[in-house]
């Protein structure tokens, strides 16, 4: 019997993951993806994430964190020897321009896959960088992206109705009949497009008396909430925990006097839109303070 001596162990600490969930379809999003992190005070310095054997990007040879890497990294070097915190700054682009930029000031090194502590509603002021082995960042959609087969989608143009320029980077949080509640980020250009699930059909067949409505012809309400911050000068990329906690806003129809929107119809097979009363489409809303008409 052949017996082997280690005569030494090498262990490397991954300083931090990443894994990017497409808020709308609730998949993991690999493909596309510019990941990187730099020093909050150095953004020359950037580091991009290298995609494991599943859905996370691990990111390793940070500038400062060298000997953090070559830790233990085990239970004791996590609780008994804690790690100094570096602050970083984590940015994410679609580079197919599918889902929406954005940057997120993070603390390293990370044990777990970094995640954010985000109360209900997500405008409540708790938004803490935490991490487990299911943790994720969100993406939200661009309005350049697609809508999956067998979904319907809300489009809407968001102003700010005090400066008349783009609602940038605004949210918009929407659920039809029994599906979940999805949430949506306006571009920023106030572009907003947010795919919807649609509500189980309504099947009458075998109702004695009862007409069956095809599927093409059915709707479902579905009920808005906004939330915005004006922001001057308004970022090329926003950061993440500002979108997630901006307050409560209120949406306008442009009509005469303006009528606030709360509640849309959504069409199987057909895109929803905000209307007015006659049932004509005003994509564009006024966004204002909540409860404030235009």
């Amino acid at each position: 019997m052949t017996s082997a001596a280690v005569l030494e162990r090498i262990s490397i600490v991954t300083p931090l993951g990443v894994r990017l969930r497409d808020e709308s379809t609730r998949g993991y999003v690999t493909e596309a993806l510019s990941v990187v992190v730099y020093p909050k005070l150095q953004p020359e310095l950037r580091t991009s994430g290298v995609l494991n054997s599943g859905t996370v990007f691990v990111f390793r040879n940070l500038p400062g964190l060298r000997e953090i890497e070559q830790g233990d990294g085990d239970d004791v070097f996590w609780s008994v020897q804690t790690p100094p915190q570096f602050d970083f700054v984590l940015e994410v682009r679609d580079t197919a321009g599918r889902h929406l930029p954005f940057l997120l000031p993070i603390t390293l090194p990370q044990r777990r896959i970094l995640s954010l502590d985000l109360t209900s509603p997500p405008a409540s002021p708790l938004v803490l960088q935490n991490g487990h082995e299911e943790g994720y960042l969100p993406l939200f959609p661009s309005p350049a992206g697609f809508v999956p087969d067998g979904m319907g989608s809300l489009y809407a143009e968001l102003t700010d109705a005090l400066t008349m320029g783009p609602a940038a980077w605004a949210v918009v949080e929407a659920k039809a009949g029994e599906q979940r509640l999805v949430t949506g980020v306006a571009d920023r250009q106030g572009r907003l497009l947010l795919p919807l699930f649609y509500p189980k059909p309504v099947i009458t067949l075998g109702s004695p008396g009862s007409v069956n409505t095809p599927l093409t012809q059915q709707s479902w309400a579905v009920d808005m909430t906004v939330r915005y911050r004006p922001r001057d000068p308004v970022p090329e990329i926003p950061n993440l925990v500002d979108i997630l906690t901006q307050p409560l806003a209120s949406a306008w129809i442009e009509t005469s006097p303006p009528a606030e929107w709360t509640k849309g119809t959504l069409r199987f097979g057909r895109e929803l839109a905000p209307e007015d009363q006659m049932g004509n489409v005003m994509p564009r809303l006024l966004i204002t303070p909540a409860g404030t008409p235009p």
